[in-house]
């Protein structure tokens, strides 16, 4: 019978022998039901405060992505002064939203020489309206899900210290929305 076969450690010092007999197929089993195996669920958006995961038998792969807890969209205002909005994801509680103006074009990248005082002064605005319920971007959305909003807007102007908030028509303004996910309120997806 040959000698059993020395093993070395990491620092190259010979362990004792190890025996060379093969596991038996429920010792195999029992080892293969610990190895952690790929998560097969979406991941969870982030959470106000943060959580330590439980799951110890589950890993994340390297292409996986978490839902977003935004949703961003360009467009024009219509007529009326208004915008429909229609949002990239549906949230459970009303969102948080952030409007900001943009260039004539997505190519400007320099301020028109004509942007003066009288016509420079920013736009304002507010949201009329939610829009609940599945939408063309979100077939599948839930009824009680916030899918979009419509925002009034104005040009204000200055009145000697204070905005005329209906002083000119903006229809045609580009502009971002950005609706964000309460931290307040639970964000699991609808």
């Amino acid at each position: 019978m040959p000698d059993a076969p020395i093993v070395y450690d990491l620092l190259g010092r010979p362990y004792e022998a190890l025996p060379v007999d093969a596991p038996t197929k429920a010792q195999f089993d029992a080892m293969a039901g610990s190895i952690p195996k790929p998560a097969n669920v979406v991941p969870k958006t982030e959470q106000p405060g943060g959580a330590v995961g439980g799951e110890t038998q589950r890993y994340a792969t390297e292409d996986h992505s978490h839902p977003r807890v935004t949703s961003t969209t360009v467009g024009t205002i219509a007529a009326g002064n208004t915008a429909a909005i229609l949002f990239t994801r549906a949230f459970t509680a009303e969102p948080g939203i952030n409007y900001s103006e943009l260039p004539a074009s997505a190519d400007t990248t320099a301020a028109p020489a004509a942007d003066t005082s009288a016509n420079a002064q920013p736009t304002t605005h507010k949201v009329i309206a939610w829009t609940k319920g599945p939408t063309a971007a979100l077939p599948n959305a839930p009824a009680a899900a916030y899918t979009g909003c419509t925002l009034r807007v104005w040009k204000a102007q200055t009145l000697g210290g204070v905005f005329n908030l209906f002083a000119a028509s903006v229809v045609g303004t580009r502009f971002s929305v950005i609706a964000i996910a309460r931290s307040d309120v639970s964000m699991t997806a609808p």
